[in-house]
């Protein structure tokens, strides 16, 4: 792999070396301590790293709002499913578009980051959210494996000349990260599309941190820690 595939790629994969750690029976508390232990970590590789060396992060001014309101659109159509006043329609949807298909989602351990438990976890886990892992996953993914998909010589492929099938491999693979894996599929198309459109990843990063931090501010306004 070459310094700017590492660069793009290593904070991603040490963050999903986290979410590994969490699968393991270490206690009520624990996924939220590694949580705040990976934010930390990946914060600081990225810093080390500066990924945004090898993928256009400049852009318009323009870009921050389009940007904003996009992240806006994409907190929306993850949230509003499973806010409605009709708990027929929230489970529905539970039950079919959230992994696995066919049956309810346990959430009761996303209970560990609740702020009457630890205010300080919780803000752990709404900084991660929000200013770690949505920039750390638009490098990997809009920055390296899109253009990547597009031809192996990816160094200085624009973004705006990705082909389309990599366009759409990236937002499947986006989307089956995320348990929510068709509301994923809509936030990948959308990350993707801005990526495109702008030739830059300041407005995908943008969109993504909004949509993380809203959905964060709802989850503690609102005590609805299925989201995280």
């Amino acid at each position: 792999m070459t310094h700017a595939g590492f660069a793009l790629a290593a904070p991603f994969f040490l963050w999903l070396g986290g979410i590994a750690l969490t699968l393991l029976p270490l206690g009520f508390y624990a996924p939220a301590y590694i949580y705040a232990g990976k934010t930390a970590l990946c914060a600081a590789l990225a810093l080390a790293l500066r990924p945004w060396r090898f993928a256009n992060c400049a852009g318009r001014r323009g870009d921050l709002v389009l940007g904003a309101l996009v992240g806006l659109a994409v907190y929306a159509l993850w949230a509003l499913p499973e806010s409605t006043p009709w708990p027929a329609v929230t489970e529905w949807y539970r039950r079919w578009l959230v992994m696995m298909p066919g049956t309810l989602p346990d959430y009761s351990a996303s209970w560990c980051y609740a702020w009457g438990h630890s205010p300080t976890l919780a803000i752990a886990k709404l900084i991660g959210s929000a200013f770690v892992i949505a920039p750390i996953e638009e490098f990997f993914f809009r920055g390296l494996l899109m253009r990547w998909l597009t031809q192996r010589d990816w160094q200085g492929l624009p973004l705006a000349a990705v082909s389309r099938h990599a366009f759409w491999a990236t937002a499947l693979v986006f989307a089956f990260e995320h348990d929510r894996f068709v509301g994923g599929l809509l936030a990948g198309l959308a990350y993707g599309g801005l990526a495109v459109r702008t030739n830059s990843l300041r407005a995908p990063i943008v969109a993504h941190v909004v949509t993380n931090l809203l959905l964060g501010l709802h989850v503690l306004l609102l005590d609805a820690y299925g989201f995280w």
